[in-house]
């Protein structure tokens, strides 16, 4: 009876692991037009900002360049 329960372990663990695969490879929804263009329009307008400049500190300003931190 215990090599029962030990066998139960892998293989809930395996019919698990099927469902989830099953669930994660199903067909997506067809996009939405007007979601999308809304979507690329705001990835757009984030692409055209300047990125941050990274914060020195004083602490790492005596520091040579390879030993500073990233902020």
């Amino acid at each position: 009876m215990a090599a029962m329960a030990w066998w139960l372990i892998p293989i809930i663990a395996t019919l698990l692991a099927i469902v989830w695969v099953t669930w994660r490879a199903r067909p997506r929804r067809p996009a939405d037009p007007h979601e999308s263009l809304a979507a690329h329009q705001r990835f757009t307008e984030a692409m055209g900002h300047p990125a941050p400049r990274p914060q020195v500190t004083d602490e790492d300003a005596d520091a040579p360049p390879s030993d500073r931190r990233s902020a």
